[in-house]
């Protein structure tokens, strides 16, 4: 995963920005009444190294906090002995929630593996969105196939597979091209939200996107976040780059609160 800084260009000019265009110069009029133009800001990226696919490091959705991304890795499959990236997939959190939490669990003596830093995101109470930008043409039966492999015998224990149904029908009509970006927030009232947007030709805010689907699972919340959180991850090297997001993240809470004892 590589931290980078970069202008960022918006949508492509027939697709409809979801929030705020990143990068864009504003045009805001002054007190004698003439428009001034504000200087474009640089925004910070993170990028997946395998994939090229670059994602805000600070994110807004449309519930939440700011959020952070702890890191992003690329789901590849072998096809026909051949190595096929299918997506590329990071990982956000409610920043300041999630360092005080992650902060609160380390004065405890909670942290002693990578795995740890895992299973304090996953059971943190705190939002946490999971954002997965396709790197080739899929179906949606094509993906939720792969996640219900591991999804169904979850929800199946829980007892909730119609919360799994209706999931499934929501993608079943969807066409997934490449630069699609699905985004799977699960809220702290236990609410799996989904979006999934047009093609993207830059990483997008989210503040203003207005989500699809809303269902009312906390399983299948815990049960689709255990598949790249959990200990048999769809993606291991996502999950790898999540536990390093969390130590950093850990990093800034812990100098904030000798800062403040100072």
């Amino acid at each position: 995963m590589l931290l980078q800084q970069q202008r960022l260009g918006a949508l492509h000019p027939s697709r409809r920005a979801f929030g705020c265009p990143i990068g864009q110069a504003m045009r805001r009029a002054g007190p004698t009444g003439r428009v001034s133009r504000l200087p474009v800001c640089a925004s910070l990226t993170v990028k997946d190294s395998q994939s090229g696919v670059e994602y805000l490091l600070a994110q807004k959705f449309w519930q939440g906090d700011a959020y952070r991304c702890l890191g992003a890795a690329t789901r590849s499959k072998q096809i026909v002995f051949v190595n096929v990236k299918v997506y590329s997939v990071a990982a956000y959190v409610e920043a300041d929630r999630a360092a005080h939490e992650l902060g609160v669990r380390y004065r405890g003596g909670f942290f002693e593996r990578d795995d740890d830093y895992c299973s304090a995101i996953l059971d943190g109470a705190f939002n946490k969105a999971i954002t997965v930008h396709l790197v080739r043409d899929v179906t949606g039966e094509q993906f939720t196939e792969a996640i219900n492999k591991s999804l169904a015998p979850r929800m199946q224990l829980a007892g909730d597979t119609a919360s799994l149904d209706e999931f499934n029908a929501y993608f079943k009509s969807k066409n997934l091209v490449n630069r699609t970006e699905v985004v799977l927030l699960w809220s702290l009232a236990g609410d799996l939200e989904v979006l999934v947007t047009p093609p993207l030709t830059a990483p997008q805010e989210y503040a203003q996107a207005k989500p699809e689907l809303r269902i009312r699972s906390p399983s299948l919340c815990r049960g689709l976040f255990e598949i790249f959180l959990g200990g048999r991850p769809v993606v291991p090297e996502a999950r790898a780059e999540w536990a390093k997001g969390a130590k950093t993240l850990l990093e800034s809470e812990n100098v904030k609160r000798a800062t403040r004892k100072n």
